[in-house]
């Protein structure tokens, strides 16, 4: 069973493992991945503050015109006049899993008509908000940062739903995880995607921000925010993974899929070192402040027993 790490969920005392573990003793906990790349995610943003900001700009935005359908139609017709998709603005979540993606995209494909929709709502109704708003989105730091998040946050988004799909090899989750970390260092290079796709679309940025975007001004973007962003965001993946992906690749032994064939040489101690790293972690009692030799020997004679039973059902 794999949930929220929180105490609530994960308590071993009164969680909800501990609870469930009451009815079905040989249940084991694993702490969710997709969680886990969630945590990642929105760690890495708080922690550098041009993508912090970003994010609570998008909140705001998305409040402007979830919370008044007349802002929203608005939206809806500068969209239809520029001919660009009618695309709502998402909540930009921090618990919601690939919701800053999704916020993202809708926010880049109608960046645009966002600004004009604000500037008119401005000039209609001189509401502070819209013009707040209107002046953040025509900073070139958050162009920019927009435009890395659609080039980032994709990855992210490919390795959540790889982790959440039925057929899901554990063995593979480490490797998908390393790819995944490995693929971000391509938004920090100077002539990354996104860099060439927002020099592309400067011109037509120009026409509704008014703001005028060189590569100078990217690659300082990219230096001050974009790599350290990336870096923790490498970071904060591979530290939230690193304990977890050993025990939830050790439970892959399961799969039917991957045992070999009864005449195959590995059958004779296939799974031995993945059972004794199982036997590692859920055996261990972790509330214990000091475990006595009498202690020692029982767990020794567990870890046996289990072993035999192991290979038995093998």
């Amino acid at each position: 069973m794999g949930f929220d790490g929180a105490a609530t969920f994960s308590g071993r005392r009164t969680g909800v493992q501990a609870r469930i573990k009451k009815h079905t003793p040989h249940a084991l906990f694993v702490h969710c991945h997709c969680h886990l790349l969630q945590l990642a995610c929105v760690q890495a943003a708080n922690n550098t503050p041009g993508i912090a900001h970003v994010y609570k700009t998008l909140t705001t935005l998305w409040k402007h015109f979830h919370y008044s359908p007349k802002r929203a139609e608005c939206l809806k017709e500068v969209q239809s006049v520029l001919e660009l998709p009618e695309m709502k603005v998402i909540k930009p979540s921090d618990t919601r899993w690939l919701a800053h993606e999704r916020c993202v995209k809708a926010v880049k494909a109608s960046y645009s008509a966002i600004v004009i929709t604000l500037a008119s709502i401005y000039e209609t109704s001189h509401e502070p908000e819209a013009l707040g708003i209107h002046g953040a989105l025509c900073k070139l730091s958050t162009i920019a940062a927009i435009y890395l998040l659609a080039f980032t946050l994709p990855q992210v988004a490919k390795l959540s739903k790889a982790l959440q799909t039925e057929q899901l090899d554990l063995s593979l989750i480490s490797s998908l995880v390393d790819a995944t970390a490995k693929s971000l260092d391509d938004a920090v290079l100077p002539a990354a995607n996104w860099v060439l796709e927002l020099l592309d679309d400067a011109d037509g940025l120009k026409d509704s921000t008014k703001m005028t975007i060189t590569a100078d001004l990217i690659i300082f973007f990219q230096n001050t925010v974009g790599k350290p962003f990336v870096a923790d965001l490498k970071a904060n993946i591979t530290s939230r993974f690193s304990s977890s992906t050993a025990v939830v690749s050790a439970l892959s032994i399961f799969d039917p899929r991957k045992v070999p064939k009864p005449d195959s040489v590995y059958l004779p101690t296939y799974g031995d070192d993945s059972v004794e790293k199982l036997i590692a972690h859920y055996g261990e009692d972790r509330d214990a402040e000091t475990v006595d030799g009498e202690e020692m020997v029982k767990r020794a004679m567990i870890s046996t027993e289990i072993l035999t039973e192991w290979k038995t059902f093998r």
